[in-house]
């Protein structure tokens, strides 16, 4: 009989289902640490005083603007309003503060007579002192904390006390356990634009090494088991580096890249900060132990800070294995919880489970509500063997083939067309060769899960003149036809042959359907309603609302008369390029390129090829195919153990322990899950295209200044090789804000 228990025995029963490998298993008193203090070493002072300032003074509302490199200088804080602000409405709010300081700093670099300045410019010059020029491009903006902090610090009493004992029992300073402060605000669904999940705020690649992270469930999100996979991590740094400073700033920046920091300029915190270059070593790393001191301090004193501050009661609950693969309607009826109870106490859930696509994995440790004083062993006994199931719901994949349409495929698979087009948020018939469609199960209802649809209004195409003598004929629609090839194929623009059928959706084209186009040979020049001006060759539609998985983002869509070239480059040709990037994840492209076969008889074993795609490595391949990563590096010439794969790189795969469909099952669901989870988190506002300027990387694009991932910035440029792209070259940007959902 299970009895009612503390955080603590989860923790400890966590630990021996996610399977943690030896490589990372830690004990008690395995190894000795420094006696290191935590106090604040000397020359870090001022950072951590700018960071305290930051969690206790000013809120969200206020944004610091201040010099990146000498924290002492503080320009100004502005209060950006009641409401929140996304960072791009921010960022627009600040510019002209920014500028002005920036001017002012310039003014003072070029006056020699400083005798009749202003209070302000005397404030400048008091603060910087001397190169101005340098300081004027030194300002970045950084948004207050203290509403956040405090409200991580009330959540904090839901997990602390455990948290502290599951570090000291692996054997790291408990003074760490404030790390989430500075990750997350104890915010149990962080999640960053890099993938980042959790309070501990775990990547992917970091996750797998100490926890399970998949589809049906993500440990990353447990702040309990996350705690061990931190506890571990941070000892791993400790025993790499020797120094808890340094493993604690290779939390944020990575082992092996404060390894080089310890090569060039030894084992001290402040030495490091100081002098270490490098492209990745940016403010967030520098500042990370800075903004961990400030956290800890706070933390000890949390009423001297925010007094009146009430902490969370420590969260308690009660356990019983998953024995077998259980759906949640079956837990929800037999345990007496609710779909949200279930989420609420199981984090680790992932939204398939949650929502009913996908079973609840055999040997989870699942918990339940301490105070409901539920005998979990016996509700679990009462649950009918027929509702128990040793195997997992199978997600089916199909790759269109020519000639496939939707009723061909629903009747193939025994399922229908419109579950197939819900699942697979198909919008009227159209499927394209290539493209991955997911098969309903027999289970599937639909309705239960947030999908993937476009949304588009009944368009006005007043501004559009159609001559009265206008001869047109009849056309047949083809297969594979668009609205677009039409008008292109007779000498048209598609808002005229919209008008000419009155047609309310575009998009809507069937095979065998009848429409009105222009008669060959006539000569027909698109003509509106007001032509006044050259601005009137251009034609507005509505806006078209798109709505991905809950995200709605907005475009003025700006179309122009295809009798006259486009000018490259000019605001219209941007527009329709940027709203074709758009529409692009709404297509279902699939997430990667199916395999290919090399041989058809190796041995007694197909070879597959394959192409990498993002975020995968050698790691993901291995396991999907059920081989050993050395396997792959000799079958690929892979022979150095730091060598990488790359997007694109052609990978040999033996399909000796499974099959191809079984590999691309896993590696569709890991894709699935990355995309998931983003737009559960953000959505693209709107696409702006820039041009790479000479000496920017992407890479610099993705991490330093749009904070995007590269498989999203690939999905906006589908025609662009993402690994080799040029100077001078356009690169469309989604823009992303947080989702409201």
């Amino acid at each position: 009989m299970i009895k009612p228990v503390a955080i603590r025995l989860v923790a400890i029963f966590s630990l021996m289902w996610i399977g943690v490998s030896p490589a990372y298993a830690t004990f008690p008193g395995e190894f000795e640490t420094e006696e290191f203090d935590f106090t604040v070493p000397a020359g870090l002072e001022s950072r951590v005083n700018f960071w305290k300032k930051v969690y206790t003074q000013y809120s969200t509302q206020h944004a610091i603007i201040h010099d990146q490199d000498n924290l002492d200088i503080i320009y100004d804080v502005v209060y950006l309003g009641e409401r929140t602000l996304s960072s791009r409405a921010r960022h627009r709010k600040l510019k002209p503060r920014v500028r002005e300081i920036q001017k002012t700093l310039r003014k003072l670099a070029r006056v020699k007579n400083r005798v009749n300045l202003t209070p302000e410019e005397e404030r400048f010059l008091r603060l910087v002192k001397t190169n101005f020029i340098k300081a004027s491009r030194n300002i970045r903006s950084q948004l207050g904390q203290r509403d956040r902090f405090e409200e991580g610090l009330r959540k904090s009493g839901l997990y602390m006390k455990e948290i502290k004992r599951i570090f000291e029992e692996v054997g790291v300073p408990e003074e760490l356990s404030v790390l989430p402060h500075v990750e997350s605000s104890f915010q149990l669904g962080a999640y960053s634009s890099a993938g980042a999940a959790g309070i501990w705020q775990f990547t992917r690649s970091t996750g797998r090494r100490y926890m399970k992270v998949g589809y049906e469930v993500d440990e990353r999100r447990d702040p309990i088991v996350a705690a061990y996979a931190a506890a571990k991590l941070l000892k791993f740094n400790y025993e790499q580096l020797k120094s808890w400073p340094l493993a604690i700033t290779a939390y944020n920046h990575g082992a092996n890249g404060m390894k080089r920091a310890k090569r060039r300029h030894g084992d001290d915190i402040v030495k490091v900060i100081d002098n270490y270059r490098s492209r990745t070593f940016g403010f967030a790393s520098k500042n990370f132990f800075s903004e961990f001191m400030a956290a800890l301090e706070v933390s000890k004193y949390p009423r001297q800070y925010f007094p009146g501050i009430v902490m969370n009661e420590p969260f308690q609950f009660t356990e019983v294995p998953i024995e077998d693969y259980v759906h949640i309607s079956t837990l929800v009826k037999h345990f007496e919880m609710s779909r949200e109870e279930i989420a609420e106490y199981n984090p680790a859930l992932r939204r398939p489970v949650i929502s009913g696509k996908k079973r609840i994995p055999k040997n989870y440790s699942f918990k339940a509500p301490v105070d409901r004083d539920l005998n979990l062993d016996e509700l679990y006994a009462s649950i009918p063997e027929d509702l128990k199931y040793d195997k997992q719901v199978r997600v089916r994949w199909y790759t269109v083939r020519r000639g496939d349409t939707l009723s061909t495929i629903a009747r193939r698979h025994r399922t229908s067309v419109w579950r197939l087009k819900e699942m697979n948020t198909i919008r009227g018939h159209r499927i394209y060769k290539g493209q991955v469609l997911e098969i309903p199960g027999k289970a599937y209802k639909g309705g239960r899960t947030r999908i993937v649809s476009v949304v588009h209004p009944k368009p006005d195409w007043g501004k559009v003149v159609i001559p009265a003598d206008l001869e047109t004929v009849q056309y047949r629609v083809r297969r594979r036809d668009t609205l677009t090839r039409i008008a292109r194929n007779h000498g048209v623009h598609v808002s005229v042959l919209a008008k000419m059928n009155t047609m309310d959706d575009p998009h809507s084209l069937r095979p065998g359907q009848r429409i009105k186009v222009p008669k060959p040979g006539t000569d027909f020049k698109l003509q509106l309603a007001s032509a006044a001006s050259a601005k009137d060759s251009q034609v507005e539609t509505p806006k078209m609302a798109v709505q991905m998985s809950g995200i709605q983002s907005d475009e003025n869509i700006v179309v122009a008369s295809t009798t006259e070239p486009l000018e490259k480059g000019s605001v219209v040709e941007k527009a329709l390029s940027n709203i074709a990037s758009a529409f692009q994840l709404n297509r279902n492209r699939h997430a990667f390129r199916p395999v290919k076969f090399v041989s058809h008889d190796v041995e007694d074993y197909r070879m597959g090829l394959i192409k990498v795609d993002f975020d995968e490595t050698l790691s993901h391949v291995a396991d999907w195919a059920r081989l050993s990563v050395r396997e792959l590096r000799r079958l690929n010439n892979l022979r150095r153990r730091g060598s990488r794969i790359r997007v694109n790189q052609s990978i040999k795969v033996p399909f000796r322990r499974t099959t191809p469909e079984e590999f691309e099952r896993k590696r569709q669901e890991y894709h699935k899950a990355i995309q998931e989870d983003f737009f559960g988190n953000y959505q693209v506002e709107k696409v702006v295209t820039r041009k790479l300027k000479k000496g920017e990387t992407l890479w610099e694009i993705c991490n330093n200044v749009y904070s995007i991932p590269f498989w999203l910035l690939s999905n906006y440029n589908p025609d662009t090789d993402i690994n080799a792209v040029s100077a001078g070259a356009s690169i469309n940007i989604p823009i992303l804000t947080d989702s409201p959902s």
